[in-house]
């Protein structure tokens, strides 16, 4: 172990110029997510291949396609429902003849809709036409929709939703609903240069809504092949729909490395900034907002749910995490309330008081800014 752990030294954690967007990696945006070095590097040191390694806070699944690229099984456990469906896309591999036909089939269907939408000249007359057609397509309701973005591209938005909605392969689907995803923003009237989302009240007319999905699409694809190209087929990744607080659903000493990054205390509004994307799919932001752990982060008790939902999720990777095995915890030390709360140290006692004993903390961002306010970014290392 020591000479693992000596290894682990040896790595510049810094990866300044290596590429963080290769493959799956670069299908989607997602605040706040660790590089995909990091746990590919603690994966690739710390576990075996054809071992399962669990992210129980899997976020958009870095974990799980470096799982896939090592030949790791892969369990990514998120309560985040945007966050388990572009987790699921990225990691798992798809058939790619299947997909390059259903591609074509959907492109060919949404452009000759999208040729008639363009003619037609307001949203209401596009609401009637759809009605008429039986709701084919189907405009969805949330606050604001008309301040967030202008009525052709929600036109345009509906109609290529509607056609994705309509397919019945699952993977495909899935596949198609996260390129989908990934242009909202883009297409949106949310202004440019803020992490947060704050509308422009004076936006440019945003064009080629269509045209942005297709190009978006075919990358997606590309880098889908290539993907599949280097994922052995016996590797399995599952993505879950569940609470970090509760595995219930995985058994005792059922895994064999964990590795995964948290939400940052109050620091990251992550309903917040995913919102178009969880109204366009059909989620309530506000209902995610307060089941995350560090949610609803302008109420008094934030900590206090934050360290406390903490302790629960270090009580359940101890005891699904099989004895002798590791479980690497990336955080950064977040502001709040005008005052640094030291994530690295609390999660040190917490994961002791839950039975692991601490090995080592890695400290990265020596050369740059890597997190905003964040300074720095601690690997913390943990044996059962």
């Amino acid at each position: 172990m020591n000479d693992t752990l000596q290894k682990l030294d040896k790595i510049d954690w810094e990866f300044e110029e290596e590429d963080t967007r290769y493959l799956t990696h670069s299908f989607h945006p997602y605040r706040s997510k660790y590089i995909p070095q990091i746990p590919r590097n603690l994966i690739n040191l710390l576990s075996r291949k054809s071992d399962t390694v669990l992210d129980c806070f899997v976020g958009s699944g870095t974990t799980l396609v470096e799982c896939a690229l090592l030949g790791r099984n892969g369990i990514g456990i998120d309560i985040n429902p945007l966050a388990c469906l572009v987790s699921k896309v990225k990691s798992a591999t798809i058939d790619v003849r299947l997909l390059k036909k259903q591609t074509e089939i959907l492109l060919n269907k949404i452009r000759e809709d999208i040729s008639q939408v363009r003619g037609v000249k307001t949203l209401m007359s596009f609401v009637h036409n759809s009605r008429s057609q039986n709701a084919k397509y189907v405009i969805p309701y949330f606050s604001y929709i008309n301040n967030w973005f202008q009525p052709h591209v929600i036109r345009e938005l509906v109609v290529i939703k509607g056609n994705i909605d309509r397919l019945h392969d699952c993977d495909v689907r899935d596949f198609f609903l996260v390129a989908f995803s990934s242009i909202l923003r883009g297409v949106s009237n949310a202004a440019s240069g803020f992490g947060n989302l704050m509308i422009n009240h004076n936006p440019p007319i945003k064009r080629q809504i269509f045209e942005k999905f297709e190009r978006k699409l075919r990358v997606m694809a590309l880098r889908m092949s290539k993907f599949s190209e280097q994922v052995d087929d016996s590797v399995k990744a599952e993505v879950l729909l569940g609470d970090a607080r509760h595995l219930g659903f995985i058994q005792d000493r059922s895994v064999d490395m964990i590795c995964t990054h948290p939400p940052y205390m109050a620091s990251v509004p992550y309903a917040e900034y995913q919102k178009l994307s969880l109204w366009w799919l059909g989620y309530n932001p506000n209902k995610l907002d307060a089941e995350l752990i560090g949610g609803q982060r302008s109420r008094k008790d934030t900590a206090k749910r934050y360290l406390d939902g903490m302790q629960l999720s270090f009580k359940e990777m101890y005891r699904v995490l099989k004895s002798d095995k590791m479980c690497c915890i990336v955080i950064g030390n977040p502001l709040w309330r005008r005052k640094v709360w030291p994530l690295n140290d609390i999660f040190k006692d917490i994961g002791t008081e839950a039975g692991f004993r601490f090995l080592k903390e890695i400290v990265r961002g020596k050369y740059k800014t890597t997190m905003g306010k964040m300074k720095k970014e601690y690997i913390l290392i943990f044996r059962k």
